[in-house]
């Protein structure tokens, strides 16, 4: 029996196809912003921070609700807020514990302590 090198290939490609694709899905439906490794501390603005990747869901600047909840006048504590920035919540806000230091977290609960209704 002679071995045809072109259709065992092609055998082999067809076979590993899939898992490729679906390694290649796997790997781009994380977050690009959550594996980003943390900005030296004091060196993020947050205002803006909020309008490139939080405003996403918490809209306003975190004053109204969106795909996120409002985060102006929220009742839940500081620890609360760390926690939830440093480890997301499954299937509804990814993880920052990569992305931002504790200096940094904490100018976000500043941030998000001092919001005010938007006045114009």
């Amino acid at each position: 029996m002679k071995l045809n090198w072109n259709s065992l290939l092609n055998r082999k490609i067809s076979a590993l196809l899939p898992l490729i694709l679906a390694t290649s899905l796997t790997v781009s439906a994380t977050p690009a912003r959550a594996e980003q490794p943390a900005a030296p501390a004091g060196q993020i603005d947050v205002p803006q921070l909020f309008a490139t990747t939080c405003g996403w869901c918490h809209s306003d600047g975190g004053r109204a609700a969106g795909k996120g909840p409002q985060l102006m006048d929220t009742k839940r504590d500081d620890d609360f807020i760390r926690n939830r920035i440093k480890n997301g919540k499954s299937g509804a806000m990814p993880a920052f514990g990569a992305t931002f230091d504790d200096a940094q977290i904490d100018e976000i609960i500043k941030y998000i302590r001092a919001l005010k209704p938007d006045q114009g």
